[in-house]
């Protein structure tokens, strides 16, 4: 058969199949007149292999045959055995171990079961008078159905852009923003922090500033760490939001931030923190949850990923300035919340346990913490210039009510009264 001839063939059952079942090409390293194809929607043929070689030739190439069909079997996920589509005059039908391969010439399919899952797959392969016109027809049409289900795609990305997470980032840039005019203004990080909503466990315990519980979650001083938290929040975010309605999204999200600091109020001293990668490090719990639930988990490259991301996070977690305590206390309350959210036939009575658990660890956190009355005071400068900053911005009622708390723990004096 002449070289043109075959490659008309192939191109002639790739545009069948890309047109007419929405097959995608997979960029291979391989023969022009090669190719290979996937749909993980279909469910009895999802990878196809077009090819003109001769039986000697197939039964060289089949080792690498089979290596890109189990890559490929491991990225979509399914493991159905290879369909090869063979337009050599000589090919013969074959069904071996893993594979079947179906001779398909013009007019003519010798297998009946293929002719009629793939409707009209026998004239799609046909004579033409002008091999190179046809091959310029074909080329073009299917660069033409590519561009279209790329704008496709694009559409589809747009209309499941990740809407939660994108508002939360919005959130913390425009409090980061916010902060550091204050910081400008001030010229004090530390008292523009304190007045945004951090996490300080002095006013904490003497104010009854519970709500910084939340808010420390949401704010960002430093532009390095707003972004690579962002980064993180975007990146896991957007899996979670997928995986969870949006309600148990926020719930996750600002569980894990609350459940985080609480984790850091019981176990650390006095300390000033921000930053809501307690908050991802819960959504992080919560797609893990989310992948066993599936058994995604079971997928050798996904494994591979979770395990680098776990390793590479905890890492992270035990550099100095980094909390730990918010990094774990974030991460268990996002797998809890994720085990009771997920809807998995098989957990039902894991979910009872987890629920009634979750609530304990609840329950009895909460209940420690309401016991602290006291706490050592981190440094007197912060304080005493907190308050001289409240009362000089005019905060009358709050800068007496901090007067009062703080007088438990300094002098009139130390606070400068």
């Amino acid at each position: 058969m002449e070289p043109m001839k075959k490659e008309i063939y192939t191109f002639q059952l790739l545009h069948f199949l890309v047109s007419q079942y929405h097959y995608q090409i997979v960029t291979v390293r391989q023969q022009r007149h090669e190719k290979w194809l996937m749909n993980p929607t279909q469910p009895d043929y999802p990878i196809i292999f077009l090819t003109t070689v001769d039986k000697e030739q197939l039964e060289t190439k089949l080792p690498s045959i089979r290596r890109v069909h189990q890559v490929i079997s491991e990225m979509i996920q399914k493991e159905n055995e290879l369909l090869i589509l063979n337009t050599n005059e000589t090919a013969e039908l074959l069904q071996e171990t893993g594979y079947m391969q179906v001779p398909i010439h013009p007019g003519s399919c010798k297998d009946e079961k293929i002719s009629e899952h793939f409707t009209g797959i026998q004239e799609a392969v046909h004579e033409v008078e002008d091999q190179q016109k046809e091959l310029i027809k074909l080329t073009h049409s299917l660069e033409q159905i590519q561009n279209e289900e790329i704008r496709r795609l694009r559409q589809g990305v747009a209309k499941k852009l990740p809407v939660l997470t994108t508002v939360v980032v919005a959130i913390c840039m425009i409090i980061w923003l916010l902060v550091a005019l204050l910081s400008s203004y001030l010229e004090n990080d530390i008292i523009a922090a304190l007045l945004g909503g951090a996490y300080y466990k002095m006013n904490i315990i003497s104010l009854h500033e519970y709500w910084r519980m939340i808010t420390a979650g949401f704010l960002h001083i430093d532009i390095i760490h707003l972004l690579c938290n962002m980064m993180a929040l975007y990146s896991i975010g957007k899996v979670c939001e997928r995986a969870y309605t949006k309600v148990q999204y926020l719930t996750i999200l600002i569980g894990s931030i609350i459940i985080g600091n609480l984790f850091v109020f019981l176990t650390e001293g006095n300390s000033i923190c921000l930053g809501i990668s307690g908050g991802v490090f819960g959504l992080f719990g919560a797609v893990i949850v989310m992948l066993f639930a599936d058994e995604s988990i079971k997928n050798p490259m996904i494994k591979a990923s979770v395990m680098r991301l776990l390793v590479m996070n905890a890492l992270i977690s035990l550099l100095p300035g980094i909390s730990l305590f918010a990094h774990l206390g974030g991460f268990v309350a996002g797998g809890f919340m994720g085990v009771i959210f997920t809807k998995e036939p098989r957990w039902s009575h894991l979910r009872i346990h987890v629920t009634i658990s979750f609530a304990i660890l609840v329950g009895l956190s909460f209940g420690m913490a309401s016991k602290v009355d006291l706490i050592e005071p981190l440094d007197r400068q912060i304080d005493r210039t907190y308050y001289r900053t409240v009362k000089a911005l005019g905060l009358d009622s709050y800068a007496q009510r901090v007067q009062d708390a703080y007088l438990r723990y300094y002098s009139k004096e130390e606070l400068g009264l």
